[in-house]
């Protein structure tokens, strides 16, 4: 039996196949934009990304942020409210205090990465920005074992 100018059980895969492309289609056709999802944190500018199936909220600038696939934006209050828990046990505002103490200047000190022991100088790209660290003055970091990242010291 020929169908399409083709034996039967070839006829079948390019109807399966057809009907795939067009499920395909109308599905990519539904699905919300992954280009959306940086429009909702920046108008939600105090908002955590929740991953709703671990039940751990991220905060804004960590590389988790609005990444996984099953999550949403809220706000920080929202989501301990609903019973969701921060990644690595920190608050968002736990973080930022930690990084950016009141009334301090950090002019001099170094932001050390108390987890790999790597110590970033001011105005390079590490330089406050992971999740567990402190600043302190660079005599201080290499006394206490630390040391500079890429092998180089703060001029």
């Amino acid at each position: 039996m020929y169908h399409l100018g083709l034996p039967a059980w070839r006829a079948g895969r390019v109807v399966t196949l057809v009907v795939l492309a067009v499920i395909a289609a109308c599905l990519l056709a539904t699905a919300p934009s992954s280009a959306t999802a940086p429009l909702v944190a920046q108008t939600h500018g105090d908002s955590v990304w929740v991953n709703t199936r671990s039940g751990v909220y991220h905060c804004a600038g960590s590389h988790s942020y609005g990444t996984s696939k099953h999550g949403q934006y809220m706000a920080e209050a929202t989501a301990v409210s609903r019973g969701f828990r921060p990644a690595k046990g920190r608050s968002c505002a736990a973080r930022e205090a930690t990084r950016h103490p009141a009334g301090t200047a950090h002019e001099g000190q170094v932001w050390v990465n108390t987890r790999s022991h790597v110590y970033h100088c001011p105005g390079t790209s590490g330089y406050g920005r992971s999740h567990e660290g402190a600043y302190m003055t660079e005599q201080a970091a290499l006394a206490a074992g630390n040391h500079p990242a890429k092998g180089r010291r703060c001029q």
